[in-house]
């Protein structure tokens, strides 16, 4: 588990899902130690789901958003990781962001949105069967 004033990041065995709780608004090293411990763990349990709940979501700054598609998702696809899990809002103020990355992220890896962890876990079980 990792946990800074920022984000707390925890392996959630029982359901094999990352998890990533953003706090508060973080830039730089603040975004990135985070960023980066979630990675580790998602290295550490390969092929498992990421999740990262936006609720408290932000505009990342220039530097981050290219830390994040150059260095973070390709090392993310390593991971075998195949899902990418955001909760957000049903309408969020963040949206430009969110699509700024969806967009990236769907190049890789198959997107849910939801409201809730318990309905992205609900639509995983649907889409495997």
């Amino acid at each position: 588990m990792f946990e800074s004033d920022y984000a707390r990041c925890e392996y959630i065995e029982k359901d094999n899902v990352v998890f990533h709780v953003w706090k508060k608004e973080a830039h730089f090293e603040d975004y990135r130690d985070p960023v980066t411990a979630s990675l580790e763990m998602l290295r550490e349990h390969a092929g498992s789901v990421f999740i990262v709940d936006a609720r408290n979501g932000f505009e990342d700054v220039k530097e981050d958003v290219d830390w994040g598609f150059t260095f973070f998702l390709p090392e993310l696809k390593k991971t075998g990781c195949k899902i990418w899990g955001f909760i957000l809002p049903e309408v969020s103020e963040i949206e430009g962001e969110i699509d700024l990355w969806t967009k990236e992220i769907e190049k890789n890896f198959r997107v849910i949105r939801a409201t809730s962890y318990e309905e992205i876990l609900e639509r995983i079980i649907r889409m495997s069967k």
